[in-house]
């Protein structure tokens, strides 16, 4: 046979081999796409048709219900539906490190949200805003400033600050809620914007509570129908529908948030009497910003001193509580304040390392009630469905940890609903693990602020229990706290 015969034979081989395997793979993809299909959901509530549990979602403490669907359902992952959206609960701490931290570049987007993103605009926010260049430009400015080195120059500055908390308390300390939010609002606005708060009614102050009182709202899934019913944000705003009343607010509010502080500071650095902050080093580092530098730099800006305000308020607002109702902690930890430091000084934070007891309180406070009792949701990626234990997670999916659930998980945490600090450093209880690792988000989300959120309590917690005894309930029962994402113990 000519040569040129063998080589046409062995070209079609390839060919045909080529081909074969070509639709073998194919063939493999098509089956591997439809047994995931076939693959049931996890479980969860029954809903009706075309609307699913959209009737049943829970508006006020979700994380509790939750809890009682993944009882119910003998499930730590629950599916639910809402007009086609599916959304699933993760209720334990292995669902949400597998989902959300080993497969962190798959659920580390945001949903999008009609309500709090179109109409009244925290889709650009970096809490909120999908993962992309302009996520990643966000999580850079605010790691020149909170990375550890950075953090630890704050710390003169903080144990400066705690001298108001410590004034106020000594003057009224019946009103220690409204002298912890000053002293936190001085601190963080001091970074953030340089400014110096002179009193009890501070612009900045009230602006951070209704922001953070408008998130709590807007957070909830369920709480808008027009979240659910896209259309129905092109009705008229001359009609009075409720929530676009309400969206009306709600972006004033957001507007004069990201705006007035911004440029209160502008006007500051011009006049060439702006103290250093954050705020004034990303208007200064570029003389000629373009508009998406100047957004980027209002929205940081903002959730600089937004996010620090009273999620901070909330903790040591927990802490207070936790000391009236368990004195004998409280004692514990003044004894050791008083072996280690003695009542020459007060205390500073070269003394943390020696106060393993005042540590482990802190701790307990993150734990027994956690100011976001469940994370900011997180989305799946859009391309594709996602397979989980033999369950499928449905692309687009929003993706809700239940921190709360795992903070009282008796298996990692015996008898959940005491204050025990000793769960993290006796012997009985070394398995209990640190809470902060569920307080501040997880994965590509977690909190960029968490190491100075974490200084500024644990100095206030060491000094208070240093400088005061905190007397019993004089009510005789607990306050309660607040239904929404952002806990706080109200004021009466």
């Amino acid at each position: 046979m000519p040569q040129s015969f063998y080589e046409e034979a062995y070209l079609i081989h390839k060919i045909v081999f080529g081909a074969g395997f070509f639709f073998f793979l194919l063939l493999v993809v098509i089956v591997v796409r439809n047994r995931a299909h076939r693959l049931p959901l996890p479980p969860g509530p029954k809903g009706y048709p075309l609307i699913g549990n959209a009737l049943s979602l829970p508006s006020e403490r979700p994380w509790l219900t939750y809890c009682q669907w993944s009882k119910r359902f003998g499930s730590d992952v629950i599916h639910l539906s809402a007009l086609g959206q599916s959304i699933i609960i993760l209720n334990s701490a292995r669902s949400i490190y597998d989902l959300l931290e080993r497969r962190s570049a798959l659920y580390s987007d945001r949903p999008s949200t009609v309500m709090a993103g179109e109409l009244v605009g925290y889709g650009d926010s970096p809490a909120f805003i999908s993962n992309g260049p302009r996520h990643r430009t966000f999580r850079r400015l605010f790691s020149e400033v909170l990375i550890p080195r950075r953090v630890e120059e704050w710390r003169p500055l903080q144990e400066q600050k705690i001298q108001i908390l410590v004034r106020g308390l000594t003057e009224t300390p019946t009103a220690f809620r409204a002298h912890i939010r000053k002293y936190i609002a001085s601190l963080v606005f001091e970074i953030s914007h340089g400014h110096i708060v002179e009193g009890d009614d501070d612009y900045f102050i009230r602006m951070a509570k209704q922001v953070d009182d408008d998130i709590s709202v807007l957070m909830v899934p369920g709480n808008f129908l027009v979240d659910f019913f896209s259309f129905l944000r092109y009705i008229p705003d001359w009609t009075g529908v409720p929530f676009k009343k309400k969206a009306k607010i709600f972006k004033q509010t957001l507007q004069n948030a990201l705006n007035r502080p911004y440029q209160q500071v502008k006007e500051q650095i011009a006049a060439g009497n702006a103290l250093p902050s954050f705020t004034a080093s990303l208007i200064e580092r570029k003389e000629n910003p373009t508009e998406e530098d100047t957004a980027i730099f209002k929205w940081a800006s903002f959730v600089f001193y937004t996010a620090g305000a009273d999620t901070s308020v909330s903790v040591l607002s927990s802490f207070m509580l936790a000391m009236a109702v368990n004195p004998t902690k409280q004692r514990k930890a003044q004894a050791e304040i008083d072996r280690v430091i003695g009542s020459g000084r007060r205390p500073a934070f070269k003394d943390r390392l020696g106060l393993p007891y005042v540590e482990s309180i802190l701790k307990e406070v993150y734990r027994l009630n956690p100011v976001t009792p469940i994370a900011i949701p997180h989305n799946l990626n859009p391309t594709s469905d996602d397979e989980y234990r033999g369950w499928r997670i449905p692309k687009k999916s929003v993706v809700i940890a239940n921190s709360w659930a795992v903070l009282h998980d008796a298996e990692l945490y015996p008898s959940p609903f005491e204050f025990l600090p000793e769960r993290y450093h006796q012997q009985e209880y070394q398995m209990n693990p640190d809470p902060r690792k569920f307080a501040f988000g997880y994965g590509r989300r977690v909190c960029p602020g968490q190491l100075l959120a974490d200084d500024t309590v644990f100095i206030s917690i060491v000094t208070i229990l240093a400088l005061f005894d905190i007397g019993p309930l004089t009510s005789g029962e607990e306050p309660k706290y607040t239904p929404h994402l952002i806990r706080l113990v109200p004021s009466s």
